[in-house]
């Protein structure tokens, strides 16, 4: 039997499965897709923003890395100096041999 259902009725179901599968594509998979591309498009320009704002930080960052180490350096050799003069002030006390009138010469001679 050849017929007008024997291809008009798998046809209809042919046709019906793409429409459900169009329908499934345009109202659920698209739009997560879109939402998806959008996030990462957020996402990347956000990322790239920080790394924008840390090429044009990166030469205060090290000024300061700089400074920090000029001061460093500065209180070590100010602290080597105290210790110098501490030094000279006890030694000239030791030679002073109890006299108050030497150890009075000392201290003015060697206190800051």
């Amino acid at each position: 039997m050849i017929g007008a259902g024997t291809f008009i009725n798998p046809l209809i179901k042919v046709i019906t499965t793409v429409a459900i599968l169009a329908a499934v594509y345009f109202f659920i998979v698209k739009p997560a897709l879109d939402t998806t591309e959008n996030i990462t498009d957020s996402v990347n320009d956000s990322i790239s923003q920080s790394f924008n704002g840390f090429d044009e930080l990166s030469p205060q960052f090290q000024q300061q890395i700089k400074q920090a180490e000029k001061l460093s350096h500065n209180a070590q050799t100010a602290s080597s100096q105290q210790i110098q003069s501490a030094n000279k002030l006890l030694n000239c006390i030791q030679n002073a041999n109890n006299d108050v009138a030497t150890i009075q010469a000392c201290n003015n001679k060697f206190s800051p």
